[in-house]
């Protein structure tokens, strides 16, 4: 017997709970690979735990978090798989097998909605998003991975990106954030940034060349204010909610504040999140300043306990909430814990269906 999980040896595929022998089953090989490593008189396999599991074989034979379901046209890691519960791995098991009844077709699109789980189709209203903002071409999106394609397929379900519904605003905004961006997150957030930013000053009558200034004139003043809040802390892939906790309040206690992922992430925080117009000097220095301590603040009083966690079974998205306030911090899927945002609490705030972590 060579493969353990949680200190348990596994003699047989039974030896995993369901949830773990369903996840496992989604990854070509892998419950194959279990069979050969159980009777295999070689190396030990010791696991932790069945996440740990099913993550370190899918990358192990694959050399990649996602694994394929083709007959869904999904990539998803088998770690988010198994956040879905056992009824509705065994509902996309049957539809991967080629279950296309309408039942079973209904179920699986409320899972893919309850979950924010992508396929290819989802994907490809990315690509139309893009050349219809005239942008598809540039070379920003030269290389799109799944990190990429999720960042541009995001701005179609933010509404507060969309500004007006001007045609002409949005691709202004994109030609604006070619213009600024070298990675397609950068894209992403200035498109946002420059309509958030144009209709806050309610400058759609100006002409284009005016609003552009405008926006590059903010942007050039804010930016500079940021990079003293770019570093931020790390936990190792897989951390549980309390590892987040205790990296953020470690750091915190080094007189650190958690930063910004990137710098247009951090100056789309400050147009969105803040009141900001057309501050400059001091006053825009305080603006920044204000916001990040008010974020240190929130999250220094309620540590961060349960988090969403993303397709791609290593990113994670969590809220906090104070009285009247939220924040979010993002755990990437390199474990780099950053700011997402910090504003104002909204009367009726809705929370995702898979609180993953």
């Amino acid at each position: 017997m060579t493969v353990s999980v949680a200190n348990k040896m596994i003699q047989n595929r039974a030896g995993l709970t369901d949830l773990g022998r369903l996840a496992l089953a989604f990854i070509d090989g892998g419950s194959e690979w279990l069979d050969w490593a159980i009777s295999n008189a070689g190396p030990r396999y010791d696991f932790p735990d069945e996440s740990t599991l099913v993550e370190q074989v899918q990358q192990g034979l694959h050399a990649t978090r996602l694994a394929l379901l083709p007959t869904m046209k999904l990539m998803v890691s088998p770690v988010k798989l198994m956040t879905l519960g056992v009824d509705s791995l065994r509902t996309l098991a049957d539809a991967e097998s080629g279950d296309t009844s309408a039942t079973v077709s209904a179920q699986v699109k409320r899972i893919l909605a309850d979950h924010n789980l992508l396929t290819q189709d989802d994907f490809a209203a990315s690509v139309s998003f893009l050349a219809g903002l005239g942008v598809s071409g540039a070379p920003v999106f030269q290389f799109m991975g799944f990190d990429e394609q999720l960042a541009v397929q995001e701005l179609l379900y933010r509404k507060e990106s969309q500004g007006t519904a001007n045609p002409e605003l949005q691709k202004e905004a994109a030609a604006f954030a070619v213009e600024q961006a070298r990675t397609v997150q950068e894209f992403a957030d200035y498109y946002q940034f420059y309509l958030i930013y144009v209709n806050r000053l309610g400058s759609l009558t100006a002409t284009p060349d005016d609003r552009k200034k405008r926006a590059g004139g903010a942007l050039d003043t804010i930016l500079p204010q940021l990079f003293g809040f770019l570093e931020c802390p790390q936990v190792p892939p897989l951390a549980a909610p309390a590892e987040v906790a205790r990296a953020v309040s470690n750091w915190q206690k080094r007189g650190r504040p958690v930063g910004f992922a990137r710098l247009s992430d951090g100056a789309l925080q400050i147009v969105r999140d803040t009141a900001f117009r057309d501050e400059t000097g001091d006053a825009v220095r305080v603006l920044v300043a204000g916001y990040l301590a008010g974020a240190q603040a929130l999250l220094s009083a309620t540590p961060p306990q349960r988090g969403i966690m993303g397709q791609d079974g290593a990113s994670c998205l969590f809220p906090v909430f104070g009285k009247g306030i939220q924040a979010e911090i993002q755990m990437g899927a390199a474990g780099v814990i950053s700011l997402r945002c910090f504003r104002p609490d909204p009367p009726a705030t809705s929370t995702a269906a898979d609180a993953d972590a």
